[in-house]
């Protein structure tokens, strides 16, 4: 099984307040949307929250509502992405791999994802890492080999995957889609 982990645990500096409970033109939270479209394509889903996180947990997991949806706050979120992402994947159990998703880029296309997706299944046997590209810039989702997981398991800092990355360019699989999503984060206001 591939799963996915959410990554929701930073701190909206630029923001100017937190962007994560920001409402989109839909009507939902920018971390609502960019949930439920993992949770669309994946079986299982973690989702990394900031330490102490307590009432915004209760308030997805009703706001949600899925078995599918792990919700945890990641002890080290203050250190950076990196710790974030590395309390995150101590939780999974039992994948093959791991698409990581950042929860401020809520538009992303159910078939890029199922693109990607399909990209892991058919370079599995080589544990790739999966990686889009638009425009010539790499973006995210990125899909990681369970081979990959004891690297991500010992992140720091605030550069998320990108060491387990650079460390394994040779593994690296572009995979060209059309789609903006991959590269269009919320960071100010008028991101949303």
């Amino acid at each position: 099984m591939i799963g996915a982990i959410v990554l929701a645990a930073g701190s909206s500096r630029r923001f100017n307040g937190d962007k994560r409970k920001a409402t989109l033109p839909t009507g939902k939270m920018v971390i609502q949307q960019s949930v439920e479209t993992a949770l669309s394509c994946f079986d299982e889903v973690t989702l990394a929250l900031r330490d102490g996180d307590n009432a915004f947990s209760a308030e997805l997991s009703l706001l949600i509502n899925n078995p599918k949806l792990n919700i945890v706050q990641a002890p080290d979120s203050a250190l950076g992405m990196g710790h974030s992402l590395a309390n995150a994947i101590r939780q999974v159990n039992d994948w093959d791999g791991v698409f990581v998703f950042l929860a401020d880029m809520p538009h992303l296309r159910l078939a890029t994802i199922a693109h990607l997706k399909a990209a892991f299944r058919a370079n599995e046997k080589d544990s790739p890492i999966i990686a889009p590209l638009h425009d010539g810039q790499l973006g995210h989702p990125v899909g990681f080999a369970a081979s990959y997981f004891d690297a991500l398991a010992a992140l720091t800092g605030d550069k998320g995957a990108k060491p387990v990355i650079n460390a394994n360019a040779a593994k690296v699989i572009k995979v060209t889609v059309n789609d903006t999503g991959v590269l269009k984060d919320i960071d100010t206001p008028e991101d949303l």
